[in-house]
């Protein structure tokens, strides 16, 4: 059996499930740290990316607190 992974929008999912399972495909539930990655993911905001210069200045500032 093969297996295949297909992501699909929340707001679709239930639409593409119903049309699958018309076809005669069976889901395999997803496991619990799988679950918990993928709302872990979910989670995470990206913060502002830091330019070179303040990327050397934060360095630099902490080399000289050692």
């Amino acid at each position: 059996m093969e297996t295949l992974i297909i992501n699909v929008p929340e707001e679709k999912s239930a639409l593409v499930k119903l049309l699958l399972k018309e076809l005669g495909i069976t889901f395999q539930n997803q496991t619990k740290a799988k679950q918990l990655a993928e709302e872990l993911d979910k989670a995470i905001k990206p913060g502002p990316i830091p330019t070179m210069d303040e990327i050397v200045a934060e360095i630099k500032e902490f080399r000289a607190g050692r």
